[in-house]
């Protein structure tokens, strides 16, 4: 062999977990050689990457070697010999030498590696781009590995952005108007003989053109309730005074945010054809009703109202001091983003937006027409965002670590079981990729709770009870109240876990989120 040769690719081991991947703990270190058996030499370069320049004892490479031929020997055919008994320079005669040296490189660079990333503390966050530029019988094996590695990170201070959770009290008014809601969730709609009036609920199809061009359908079978707001100002009143098999024609202005930047501020020629006109009769405000969305009188209905929007407010108060306490440290903390991780996020936000047009009946290529982009625009404008993302990881990652917030394994299998894919196939949270996330998830939230004073159950209880909840409002988190076991220190979340709720306010908030979606 000689030295000038081209680079073998040596990849050595898996890959260090991403932030976005599992972390909850490291792969087993290699076996130790009795001695220092290297010498090496770090250069740090721009972007967080670290370039070892390692030469490793002619010796270690000697002994590699030769576990590669006990392996590969046991599969060699060789007359005269049985499998594993050749011996190597046969061996060699038949099947060449440079295989058992490359084998025995990839083995002492994967082992030596890791041994110097634990010697200098380098948390690399991929694979090396490995170059070996010596590998002879004999000599001293010399390569360089380059890796991206976690970056230090100057945190800002969290007390500085003097964040608390404010919820806002609920009002009397909201609870009726909640309740009101209900009643008409449940109505039944009454076909009737005679012109709309305010409140009726028509069936139509709705048509428009747009400079003499007709646009696609945007209603077919429709439900249009009259004395509501829409999207387009004036769709209800217009249709005012219609009447079964009526066919109304009128002109509208798109509003300047109406959803399709193709038609703000345009005036469109409508067409609405009438099927049906019905009123709608909502059921009495009794304990029958009160019985129909899962309890048994109003006034427990009330108390149930109630504590839901008491907790929707105490959510979302909770949800703005934490956005503002995360951009608080995103702008006061410094830290040299590895390319690696824009990159990741960006994967993260492409396969999201996929997902989402694929829901949409979409295919890839048409959305992109559609948009009007290629993917690589399409990245383009989202690297600003995948860049704060991949930051906040790492702020978060290392808030934590001083923070010393950690999630015990106990607190992971009480979530898992509360999860219902868990309990619809106990298989689905095997995976380590998915425990890994939910665990980050349950870290992040548990660590922005602390910072913002919200570290017992005692303080979220209070914040419900200030905000209008009853007296025996309950913590979000049940599971706090149970002492932890040793923790896991694990990667930082991409977005905090949704909260869970007792089956009570799940069925009232079932209800809600119906209503809001008519």
């Amino acid at each position: 062999m000689t030295t000038e040769q081209p680079p073998i690719n040596v990849r050595p081991g898996p890959a260090s977990p991403a932030p976005d991947e599992p972390h909850l703990m490291d792969p087993p270190a290699p076996a130790a050689e009795p001695t220092r058996s290297f010498t090496h030499t770090i250069e740090r370069k721009p972007g967080s990457i670290v370039a070892m320049n390692v030469e490793v004892d002619a010796g270690r490479l000697e002994r590699a070697s030769d576990r590669a031929f006990a392996k590969h020997v046991q599969h060699a055919k060789i007359p005269g010999f049985r499998p594993g008994k050749a011996p190597r320079a046969l061996y060699e005669r038949t099947y060449g030498a440079d295989h058992l040296w490359e084998d025995a490189a990839a083995d002492v660079v994967d082992e030596t590696f890791k041994e110097i990333a634990d010697l200098e503390s380098i948390d690399w966050l991929d694979r090396p781009e490995v170059e070996v530029s010596q590998l002879e019988p004999g000599k001293p094996l010399k390569y360089t590995a380059t890796v991206p590695v976690r970056p230090a990170v100057e945190l800002g201070d969290p007390a500085a952005a003097g964040v608390t959770v404010q919820p806002t009290p609920i009002t009397d008014e909201q609870v009726e108007q909640t309740i009101a809601g209900m009643r008409e969730h449940h109505g039944e709609l009454k076909p009737v003989e005679r012109a709309a009036e305010k409140n009726d609920v028509l069936t139509i199809d709705l048509d428009v053109k747009l400079d003499g061009k007709q646009m696609p359908p945007m209603g077919r079978n429709a439900h249009l309730e009259l004395g509501k707001d829409y999207a387009i100002p004036g769709l209800a009143d217009a249709l005012v005074g219609a009447k079964a098999g009526d066919t109304k024609q009128f002109e509208l202005a798109f509003p300047d945010d109406y959803p399709d930047e193709d038609l703000r501020g345009k005036t469109g020629a409508f067409t609405a054809h009438v099927s049906q006109v019905a009123e709608k009769l909502l059921p009495p405000l009794d304990d029958e009703f009160a019985k129909t969305v899962g309890v048994t009188t109003l006034e427990e209905l009330d108390k149930a109202v109630r504590s839901e929007l008491a907790h929707a407010a105490f959510h979302e108060a909770r949800d703005d001091a934490a956005e503002k306490l995360l951009a608080h440290l995103l702008d006061t903390s410094t830290v040299e983003v590895p390319e690696i991780l824009i990159s990741d996020e960006l994967d993260h936000l492409m396969a999201d937006l996929k997902a989402r047009v694929k829901d949409q009946g979409l295919s890839w290529e048409q959305f992109l027409l559609q948009a009007r982009k290629t993917e690589d625009e399409i990245r383009t404008d989202w690297r600003a965002t995948a860049e704060r993302r991949a930051k906040s990881l790492l702020v978060l990652d290392a808030l934590a670590k001083k923070e010393n917030v950690t999630i015990s394994s106990t607190e992971l299998a009480q979530e898992v079981a509360l999860t219902p894919l868990a309990q619809q196939d106990p298989n689905a949270l095997r995976n380590p990729a998915v425990l890994g996330a939910l665990a980050r998830s349950m870290r992040n939230r548990k660590l922005v709770d602390k910072l913002i004073g919200l570290d017992s159950p005692d303080a979220e209880r209070d914040l419900i009870r200030a905000a209008g909840g009853p007296e025996d409002a309950e913590s979000p988190h049940p599971a706090a109240d149970r002492p932890s076991e040793q923790a896991l220190i694990v990667p930082p979340a991409q977005a905090p876990a949704p909260e869970r709720s007792t089956e009570s306010r799940e069925a009232i908030r079932a209800m809600l989120n119906d209503r809001s979606a008519q």
